[in-house]
């Protein structure tokens, strides 16, 4: 079989789509180095210039995977088009799917790691005055009534976090709801 001559970006993107997907399907046992660089079509060397090892590749796949949700987030929370009640609402409906499709593999141990914990703090960091903004903008056209808005947006943050995080919590319909209703009561949506 003939390579096919990729950019590394590329090729690095391709195989870390390539484990996700994997990963996505059989958690970290459900897949091995093989299966992803027969899939790409390239040789295993190849993935070891890119990658240190399974669990160095598991752990950039989903914090790959943070990054671009944590960013579609972020836009829909900067964008000019939406209302304030849409930004709240769509970037909620939004975190839901991304909890929701990793709820499987919260319990692997790729979940667990201090670069996944150093990972959030960033997003956080960044979300958080993301957060904050809308719900000025909604105290500001008295859609919301809270005092804090800075206390309030990083409950908010951290709450869904521990949702995220959650062992217990089976997630359902109701619990997404009462997800949302939580944050409105929490911002006094009137």
């Amino acid at each position: 079989m003939k390579r096919i001559s990729k950019e590394p970006d590329v090729r690095r993107q391709e195989l870390m789509d390539i484990g996700f997907e994997l990963y996505m399907k059989g958690g970290v046992k459900g897949f091995s180095i093989k299966d992803v660089v027969n899939r790409a079509g390239v040789a295993t060397g190849l993935f070891y210039y890119y990658f240190k090892s399974k669990e160095g590749f598991v752990d950039e796949i989903l914090n790959d995977y943070i990054v671009k949700n944590m960013e579609e987030i972020q836009q829909i929370l900067n964008s000019d088009k939406l209302t304030v009640m849409q930004k709240m609402t769509e970037s909620l409906e939004t975190f839901w799917a991304f909890v929701e499709k990793l709820a499987p593999y919260k319990n692997e141990d790729s979940f667990q790691t201090e670069q996944h914990f150093q990972l959030e703090q960033k997003v956080f960091m960044q979300m958080q005055p993301l957060i904050q903004q809308v719900i000025e903008d909604g105290v500001r056209t008295r859609i919301f009534n809270i005092d804090n808005p800075i206390l309030a947006s990083g409950f908010i943050l951290y709450g869904l976090s521990s949702i995220a995080h959650s062992k217990k919590l089976d997630l359902n319909n109701q619990i997404k709801k009462e997800m949302i209703n939580l944050v409105l009561t929490t911002l006094k949506y009137n």
